[in-house]
């Protein structure tokens, strides 16, 4: 009678690396790390935390940079103003890049809505962003998703739409757009601006000297001959 041969040890299955547990919860870990990172580049921006609600008052500015710096630059800008969209894309990076973030230069954000109903809701949401610390990143999605001219493009539906995809509390931010509560600043700020010589957009005091359109080397060499 012979001897019954060993069996060998059944070898399991190999589980492909994307099925392990550990591998699996690397991966996952690191899509939410990198997905938070990307999250708070895009929503950060100076002075701004998404924390606080509450009203701002009729001397708030919105600002970037330096309190101190030599050089203050005002810009005055509807939201529905093609030239001032390309501004805030193609040139203000730059100096934020250059002159802001160098303490070179502090920039104040002025409303000067004239271009009709939908420049005063987009003027007014972005003060109802201010209040929960969200004014320059609803700035960059306001000039981000132009259409035209009073073509929807900022329905208070939109407008309430961009909130919620910057995470603001909707429904806090809904309140205050009811409320028209910033109608009158931005009334006085189209005021101040036209005292001040301004009659298009975007136009540029800087230290006092108006620079009208969207004239980059013209407004760097102002900011440049207050520097010297």
């Amino acid at each position: 009678m012979s001897a019954k041969r060993p069996q060998k040890p059944t070898k399991k299955p190999a589980v492909p690396w994307y099925r392990q547990p550990m591998v699996l919860g690397i991966t996952v870990g690191g899509v939410v790390i990198i997905g938070l990172i990307v999250l708070t580049v895009v929503l950060s921006r100076p002075g701004e935390s998404f924390q606080v609600t509450r009203p701002v008052g009729s001397d708030f500015l919105p600002e970037m940079g330096d309190p101190n710096a030599p050089v203050t630059v005002y810009e005055y800008a509807d939201f529905q103003c093609p030239a001032c969209g390309y501004f805030a894309r193609q040139y203000k990076p730059t100096i934020e890049r250059d002159y802001i973030q160098t303490g070179k230069v502090r920039l104040i954000f002025r409303n000067f809505a004239f271009l009709g109903q939908e420049s005063l809701w987009a003027a007014e949401a972005a003060y109802c962003a201010a209040e929960q610390g969200g004014f320059w990143a609803y700035h960059d999605k306001l000039f981000a998703n132009q259409r035209g001219e009073n073509r929807g493009a900022f329905s208070k539906t939109n407008l309430v739409r961009f909130a919620r995809e910057l995470g603001l509390k909707v429904e806090d931010f809904q309140i205050c757009l009811d409320s028209g509560r910033y109608r009158q600043k931005i009334q006085d700020e189209l005021r101040e601006g036209q005292e001040r010589g301004v009659n298009s957009t975007p136009s540029f005091l800087v230290n006092g000297q108006l620079i009208r359109g969207v004239d980059y080397l013209g407004l760097r060499e102002a900011i440049e001959r207050n520097l010297r």
